[in-house]
């Protein structure tokens, strides 16, 4: 499936935007204080027949549903790339980082990341910085209610609100300004505002700091 690249529009504009005051989330992995959330939603939505997604070894809590756009945002977005193209562009540019394949932690320890052994699918989750959802129909009636992990999967990157989690301790870090040494289509970039993912296969990708993502 191709790539939406994000567009980020005012409320007044087509696409549904959303102002929201998260809780103060200091410098750690994305050193601002602006506090935006912004939905864009595709007014025609290709049918892609997504209800079930290729199933990832990344554990899930709850499945998000296939009717969510596949660009969004929340929280602030400084120095997050807003494309698949500008994501991809920035972690060429990055050198891989010598031991880090399939797992890793930002220097941070508040983000980890895995990629699935086939490496066709990718996840990261924040320890501290949970995202309240910028839209309702993304975390289940029964359960959490805010994001604490993005999974890239083969159709796009979901938001979801985890109970679980992928950290299970020792996973080396990934400095700022590397990127994980290739395997498989998935990559991953660790740089100070966040961690960006892509899947060069099927042309999405997700961004993810302290109280802020950004899917694409």
């Amino acid at each position: 499936m191709p790539s939406r690249a994000l567009a980020l529009v005012p409320a007044v504009a087509a696409g549904v935007a959303v102002v929201a005051a998260l809780a103060s989330c200091g410098s750690t992995d994305l050193p601002s204080t602006r506090r935006t959330v912004t939905v864009t939603v595709d007014p025609a939505p290709a049918a892609t027949g997504a209800g079930a997604a290729t199933p990832s070894a990344i554990p899930t809590a709850a499945a998000t549903s296939a009717d969510l756009p596949s660009a969004m945002a929340a929280g602030p977005q400084r120095g997050a790339p807003t494309s698949f193209a500008e994501a991809k562009a920035r972690i060429d540019r990055a050198k891989p980082a010598a031991g880090v394949t399939n797992r890793f932690v930002s220097p941070t320890g508040n983000i980890v990341c895995q990629r699935s052994t086939d490496s066709t699918a990718a996840a990261c989750e924040v320890a501290e910085g949970r995202i309240p959802p910028p839209l309702p129909s993304i975390c289940a009636a029964q359960g959490p209610k805010d994001i604490g992990r993005i999974e890239l999967r083969q159709d796009a990157a979901y938001p979801v609100c985890n109970t679980d989690s992928i950290r299970k301790g020792g996973e080396p870090t990934l400095p700022y300004g590397s990127r994980t040494k290739p395997s498989g289509t998935t990559a991953c970039l660790s740089e100070e505002y966040g961690v960006t993912c892509v899947d060069t296969a099927t042309g999405h990708g997700f961004f993810l700091a302290k109280a802020t993502f950004v899917t694409f």
